[in-house]
């Protein structure tokens, strides 16, 4: 019989000592993918992008139905789980983050809206993001455990928040950007606080897998909590927005 290895103390405080971090998605299932099957997510998290290539400081593992997977993509319900450690040898839980199944993101979408919820290591709500109705561009709010907006997450904007600004992290770099901005900010120029932006990874990766990078740059100041928010919100991000390949970069 496979031994169970119990996780048994939260290292959600252990994300206070980080300023940023690279989330690094692991390529998997290509061909399962090539079939129309989306392989479940798997992260590997370094405090940067010249940590990947050694051990990772996080582990995450998605959890959710191959029915869920085959027919509903990125819509699907799963729930996700942080880990202090490597994928051979991870032992306290950082975060869990679970998602009901949902309609696709979309422009006017009024009912079913992609929404997630976070709890700590101990299982204590430590807040959740959603992404409501939208006309133009799409914006998530993140919450606090007491149901507080506290962050709006978006892409970069020009011509009075109407377009996406397409130079906002330099020209021909292909990096997609989602600013971190404070809750009640208009998204302005100059006002995001924060970052998650998508690197590139290579044609291979980016054209034949749905394995992505992300450069998560949290807000000055903020505590272990907020920070496991935003990690979440980026796992937010990639599902609804990149699980897909190519759904938001055409």
């Amino acid at each position: 019989m496979a031994k169970v290895q119990l996780m048994d103390r939260s290292d959600t405080e252990t994300l206070g000592q980080y300023e940023s971090l690279f989330v690094k998605q692991t390529k998997k299932g290509c061909v399962q993918e090539c079939f129309g099957c989306e392989a479940t997510n798997e992260f590997k998290i370094y405090p940067s992008a010249a940590d990947a290539k050694g051990a990772e400081t996080y582990y995450s593992l998605e959890e959710s139905d191959f029915c869920m997977r085959f027919c509903c993509k990125n819509n699907r319900a799963f729930t996700q789980t942080v880990w202090t450690g490597t994928k051979e040898s991870h032992s306290g839980t950082v975060m869990t983050m679970s998602k009901e199944f949902s309609l696709s993101a979309g422009a006017c979408l009024c009912c079913c809206n992609p929404a997630i919820t976070f709890k700590d290591g101990a299982g204590d709500s430590l807040g959740g993001a959603s992404l409501p109705c939208y006309v133009c561009l799409p914006k998530i709010s993140v919450f606090d455990p007491a149901g507080q907006e506290e962050y709006k997450v978006q892409m970069p904007s020009c011509v009075g928040g109407m377009c996406i600004d397409c130079c906002a992290e330099g020209l021909c770099n292909c990096k997609v950007p989602f600013y971190i901005y404070p809750a009640g900010s208009s998204g302005g120029k100059g006002e995001e606080i924060g970052k998650i932006v998508k690197m590139w990874r290579g044609l291979g990766t980016e054209v034949f897998t749905d394995a992505d990078s992300f450069q998560l740059d949290f807000p000055k100041g903020i505590d272990a909590s907020a920070k496991a928010r935003m990690l979440g919100t980026t796992a937010f991000v990639n599902m609804i927005f990149f699980e897909e390949v190519g759904h938001y970069e055409s």
